[in-house]
Parts: structure tokens; C-alpha cells; sequence
């Protein structure tokens, strides 16, 4: 039976979805790059882009048996999201070499799932020998669970993360308030215009010089283009996947 908080933040939920779905999309220009692309149009550190390969490789190979290892049927206990809700493609090794060239102190991440995009980010803290993942997450379901959100995530990773379960609306003030900057805001929660407009309105001020606000599927709403032209920044918008087509959203302070 779902707490009456939980209840109100599936209705929540559904009512931003449907809000959506009654708005009409505005076409905005962009021209998509690849992952070389990107690392090369953010930082003038372009050394060693090749040499992270066998740890890229090695981590791919840990998560695809932890995807193949997981039993049962979606929607369930043992498999509360769908396998393609994860961060895939470009996307983890392109968060992983950031975080290996940039070194940041503080990253702030909302929406997790089984932890794919956490793996690559914390796969590099480790490396770095410094910083520190916050995620946020919920658990608005009655097969949803604190265990298996981030539970891709390799255990000798698990060290610099900390999981924070509820929303963005409730936690991001209060994550704000400890660490008043941060590196890297990544969203990858909630995909509607609204949820996407808070967040990034809300972490942008704290987000350092020289640091990154990255969103994914940011062509699924007006949010992320509504917001680059109110700060007048010209984003970078990378290929995440070919099949089906999806893109992360880069705006460098």
C-alpha cells in the first residue's frame, strides 16, 4: 500500500506528464556532436582521451552482466525499471573522462535507477582519489525500493556516493545549503518541462565557474532550450544514442 506522500507525488507526476502532453513542442536549432566532439569543444585538456579505454571496458562488461543477471519481469521487486531507463551509450563514458579531466569536488545527480550513469561518475572519483556524488531519488512505487536504486553500482565504488531518497523540489535546498558549490548538476530525473525548468533554475546558481550543467533527453520538452536562451549560453548537444536517437544537453558555466 503506497504512503499518502507517495500518492501525492505519483498524482503530482501525472499531472506534470499530462500537462505536457497538451503543450506544444517548439522546434529549437541544434547540431548534434559526438563524444570526441564533445571533450574537445569543453576543455583544452585533450590528453589522454584514449587511455581510459580498458577502465570504460571493464566497467561496460560489469554492468551488462548485472543487466543480464537480473531476474524476473518489469514492473517487479527484482526489476523496478526497465532496463533501457538507465543512462547508456556515450553518455557514462563521456561522465567519466569529464570527471577524469575536470577533477570536481562536488557533483549533485537526480535520478539514479540502477546506478549506470553513478557507476561511470564514481569510477573516475575513485581514480581522482577525490570528490563526492549526491544523488537524489524516490521511490513513488509499490515495487520501487532504497535496495536496488544504484544497485549496478560496483561496491569498491560505493565510498564517495551518497543517496538522498525523495524529490528534487524537497532535497535540492537542502543539499544546497551544506555545499553552497558544486561542480557538475546532472539531471536525469523526472523528464517534464517543469520538473527540468526547477532544477536547473535551482542548481545553476551554484554551479561553479568553469563547471557543467548536463541534462539528459533534452529534446523530449522545451525545458533545457527554454533555459540556455534565459542565460544566454550556447549549449553543446552530444549523441547519446543512435538507436533510438536521444541527446545530453552540456552548458559549461
Amino acid at each position: 500500500m503506497l504512503h499518502p506522500k507517495e500518492g501525492l507525488n505519483l498524482v503530482n507526476e501525472a499531472n506534470q506528464v499530462r500537462d505536457d502532453n497538451t503543450q506544444k513542442f517548439k522546434n529549437f536549432e541544434y547540431n548534434p556532436v559526438d563524444i570526441s566532439e564533445a571533450l574537445e569543444l569543453i576543455t583544452d585538456n585533450q590528453n589522454n582521451f584514449n587511455n581510459n579505454s580498458l577502465t570504460i571496458n571493464n566497467l561496460k562488461n560489469h554492468l551488462e552482466s548485472f543487466f543480464k543477471n537480473i531476474s524476473g519481469n518489469y514492473p517487479s521487486i527484482t526489476k523496478p525499471y526497465p532496463i533501457d531507463y538507465s543512462i547508456m551509450g556515450e553518455s557514462g563514458p563521456f561522465l567519466y573522462k569529464l570527471c577524469k579531466i575536470i577533477k570536481p569536488e562536488i557533483i549533485v545527480e537526480t535520478g539514479v535507477a540502477y546506478g549506470v550513469s553513478s557507476s561511470y561518475i564514481l569510477q573516475a572519483l575513485s581514480e581522482n582519489n577525490k570528490g563526492k556524488l549526491i544523488s537524489i531519488d524516490s521511490i513513488f512505487r509499490p515495487w520501487q525500493s532504497k535496495e536496488m536504486i544504484g544497485s549496478a553500482i560496483p561496491k569498491n565504488l560505493l565510498e564517495r556516493w551518497e543517496l538522498k531518497i525523495g524529490t528534487s523540489e524537497k532535497l535540492l535546498d537542502e543539499i544546497f545549503k551544506k555545499f553552497s558549490l558544486i561542480d557538475i548538476f546532472l539531471h536525469d530525473s523526472l523528464h517534464t518541462y517543469k520538473n527540468m525548468s526547477f532544477e536547473f533554475k535551482k542548481a545553476w546558481p551554484f554551479i561553479n565557474g568553469g563547471g557543467f550543467l548536463l541534462s539528459d533527453d533534452v529534446i523530449s520538452n522545451n525545458a533545457f532550450s527554454d533555459f540556455y536562451k534565459s542565460i544566454k549560453k550556447e549549449p553543446i548537444i552530444m549523441i547519446q544514442e543512435k538507436n533510438p536517437l536521444s541527446y545530453l544537453g552540456i552548458l559549461k558555466k
